[in-house]
């Protein structure tokens, strides 16, 4: 326990995945579900300070710069930001010193005061731990715009934890997580399930070997069998290769998995479990999923919230955008709209029907084929102080209504600070994305602590990257109008953009927004490069010699890409007019025939190649179809020779 007695730490980090966002083929994946990583300690842990003789403990850290405040905890239920001035009454701190609980620079710098826990968390510390409430865990977590991130958990050395030793960072457990809509998935549909590396402590972690595994699927405690697996989107949506064994690669924290629901929905829940693990082991927390009907005509829909006002300021009007969505993963284009009831845990919190906030309603309705409702929120409260309230919101469907609504628990922050002006920028949206895909992102405005806040005037946004040939901003969600800027509008606080990755290799990056008078951002963007397409390079159609043809794989951006394993492909070469002999061969001095009906890019390989005798093809047509197989899509060309 952190009294009197002074005691070793061993300091756990809890962490659970962050949803990527980034498009898939036919799956936008909400924005909703994401976390960001937990802050981490630096300097000594508070329970190796005397904090009997001194009554109070440092706590000093890292986070990651999009987070707004810091957020101590001694229970999971009882969350407090520390206050700006901590309680100095029996300390010898000097006068004068202040908590540091804003991450916008990337770090934090708390004084947890014996006043102060007694007086805001309700701590009372014994002497030794035989009176009072001593503290044995302290929760360390961040508040931003897109929700809380992952938990820093504070362990006594002297608490019986299945720790591995004092910081320890090794990889211990295989943990599976579903993607969103968590908890839920359409019949017959494609869904996805992340398994990732936790240490002893739940912090994210890499394993110096591959790990394999594989899933157990059970109904109601018995084995279910009738549901396929796959290891990318486009095997599950082209029923091939299906798999049952998958591996998180030496060196990386995760990998997904894509799963096909059966087409008959369930009326239990689906538990997913990771087994048979070829190291580490598997963690015996199971993946619930309740299996709905997919069909349009269903009356099942899951409702996502849109540009998620996480944390609001007070007295401010925000828009809440809901969306019904089927479980075929597409918008609920209703004949005969629903109604939802919505209920906050604080009567201060109010909804509305207008965008002044003037018309409190308790209700939305879906209008007749429109999958949207915007309404709009605000929390009135006359006082300033440097606490946040925290508001649970309950959405259910009406009475009377035609459908039946999935929603998962929703979580209003309200900044009840003096912080009223924009102060730094953001950028929401996936952090993790794939070469050659459009993704939607938000610029944001917010305060100093990170509570979004709109605009008093047109705002010019630069939009770059930190590093350079990444790829580029655009207008429109189709990526075809390039951007160098954006305007956030005068009393608003979002304005979407887009960009599409086309990144040389695979790697973390940064992006680089800003404008005069804010406080710039540049948050990470993982960017990957998956092999989507086969590609042919370009030819050399003079005619006159013997000509390499070489087809490889590309990603999404049209990169050539080293083959992860081996590409078949069924390919079509036609000159026309016909020569009359034949013209294709496996080697560069065109002597050895070939058979131009498949090729082969091995495994480790850039390319396949063939070759084509061009002498005497002056004015001849060549036309080349390399087909589509499995994850990888088809290529074709076509010319005359010169």
């Amino acid at each position: 326990m952190m009294n009197v007695s002074g005691k070793n730490l061993i300091v756990f980090i809890l962490t659970v995945f962050a949803l990527t966002g980034c498009k898939e083929p036919e799956m936008q994946l909400s924005t909703l579900g994401k976390k960001l990583p937990a802050p981490s300690l630096k300097g000594s842990s508070p329970f190796e300070q005397d904090f009997d003789s001194q009554n109070y403990a440092r706590v000093q850290g890292s986070c990651d710069s999009r987070v707004g405040t810091i957020l101590v905890s001694f229970d999971k239920n009882i969350w407090h930001q520390p206050p700006s001035s901590p309680d100095l009454t029996d300390t010898a701190l000097s006068a004068g010193i202040t908590n540091d609980s804003d991450c916008s620079d990337g770090s934090f710098d708390i004084y947890l005061t014996k006043n102060d826990l007694q007086n805001i968390w309700g701590i009372t510390t014994g002497s030794s731990g035989t009176t009072g409430s001593g503290v044995d865990y302290i929760y360390i977590k961040g508040s931003s715009i897109i929700g809380d991130t992952e938990t820093l958990t504070l362990v006594d050395g002297d608490v019986n934890s299945p720790g591995t030793g004092p910081n320890s960072g090794v990889a211990a457990l295989v943990v599976l997580e579903k993607n969103w809509p968590r908890g839920f998935a359409g019949s017959d549909q494609c869904g996805s399930f992340m398994a990732f590396l936790n240490t002893e402590n739940g912090q994210r972690a890499t394993h110096t070997a591959d790990v394999s595994f594989k899933l157990s699927k059970t109904v109601a405690g018995s084995t279910y069998s009738g549901i396929t697996a796959y290891k990318n989107w486009s095997d599950c949506h082209s029923y091939s290769n299906i798999t049952d064994t998958f591996t998180i690669p030496a060196g990386s924290d995760y990998t997904e998995i894509i799963y096909r629901f059966p087409s008959t929905p369930l009326d239990a829940v689906l538990n997913f479990k990771i087994i048979n693990t070829s190291a580490l082991r598997a963690s015996t927390t199971a993946a619930a999923v309740t299996l709905r009907n997919s069909e349009a005509s269903s009356t099942y829909r899951w409702l996502s919230l849109e540009e998620h006002m996480f944390q609001i300021y007070k007295n401010t009007c925000y828009p809440i955008r809901l969306r019904s969505n089927n479980f075929n993963n597409s918008p609920a284009y209703d004949q005969f709209g629903g109604t939802l009831d919505l209920v906050a845990s604080d009567a201060r919190m109010k909804f509305y029907t207008d965008a002044s906030c003037g018309t409190v309603t308790s209700s939305y309705t879906f209008s007749s084929y429109n999958s949207l409702i915007v309404g709009y929120v605000k929390f009135s409260e006359a006082s300033s102080t440097d606490t946040m309230a925290s508001v649970n919101l309950t959405i259910t469907g009406a009475a009377g209504n035609n459908y039946y609504y999935d929603a998962v628990p929703l979580n209003f922050r309200v900044d009840l600070s003096s912080k009223s002006s924009p102060a730094k920028l953001d950028i929401w949206g996936p952090r993790d994305i794939a070469n050659g895909y459009c993704s939607a992102y938000s610029v944001a405005t917010m305060n100093a602590n990170g509570t979004l806040l709109p605009t008093t005037s047109n705002l010019t946004v630069n939009l770059a990257t930190q590093e350079s040939n990444l790829g580029q901003f655009f207008a429109d969600e189709t990526c075809a109008t390039p951007i160098s800027t954006a305007v956030v509008s005068k009393d608003t606080a979002l304005k979407k953009v887009y960009f599409r990755a086309a990144a040389a290799n695979a790697g973390s990056y940064h992006f680089n927004v800003n404008a005069p008078g804010l406080t710039n951002h540049t948050p990470i963007v993982n960017i990957r490069t998956p092999i989507t397409q086969f590609k042919i390079a370009p030819i050399d159609m003079i005619a006159g010699a013997c000509k390499a043809v070489s087809i490889g794989v590309a990603d999404g951006a049209g990169i050539f890409r080293i083959a992860d394993q081996t590409y078949n492909a069924p390919i079509s070469i036609s000159i026309t007019p016909t020569p009359g002999s034949n013209v294709i061969f496996a080697d560069p001095s065109c002597s050895v025939p070939a058979s131009p009906s498949y090729i082969t890019v091995g495994s480790g390989m850039g390319a396949a190649v063939l070759y084509i005798q061009t002498a005497g093809l002056n004015g001849k047509m060549l036309d080349l179809t390399v087909s589509a197989v499995a994850g990888v899509s088809g290529s074709a060309f076509n010319g005359t020779f010169q």
